[in-house]
């Protein structure tokens, strides 16, 4: 077993913060508020994985709900908080902006709509730009 900071591999990969509120907000659940304070400060995560997995789970997915997009959030590389995208969610996935138009993300937007496909395609975007 290792402790955190025994190696690079202990540190995050990505992070992920709220960005802005750009509709009504719908009525949520204390849970979800929780939640929301919670992504409110800067979470990390140490793969494109875990975050893939993070933004499809139930609890995720009742916070945003199932209509119009009405909050932003912004992944950003952990070593370099200057490179990030947008990530709002939508009723069938997740859309991923890149308004720094960097060429990570083909056409600089894309909506995910699996688990697997969102984790592949952050891989891609932060091999990109951390290798640009």
């Amino acid at each position: 077993m290792r402790k955190t900071g025994d190696n690079m591999e202990d540190t995050p990969l990505l992070t992920m913060t709220k960005s802005r509120i750009v509709g009504e907000q719908p009525e949520i659940s204390d849970e979800s508020k929780a939640l929301l304070g919670t992504l409110s400060g800067l979470c990390s995560f140490h793969s494109c994985e875990d975050l893939a997995s993070f933004l499809f789970t139930d609890m995720f997915r009742q916070l945003v709900g199932e209509g119009e997009p009405w909050i932003i959030f912004e992944i950003g590389v952990y070593k370099d908080h200057t490179k990030t995208i947008e990530s709002i969610p939508v009723h069938d996935g997740i859309t991923l902006a890149d308004g720094a138009m960097t060429g990570g993300i083909p056409g600089n937007l894309t909506v995910v709509k699996s688990q697997d496909e969102c984790s592949e395609t952050l891989s891609i975007w932060h091999n990109y730009v951390i290798n640009e």
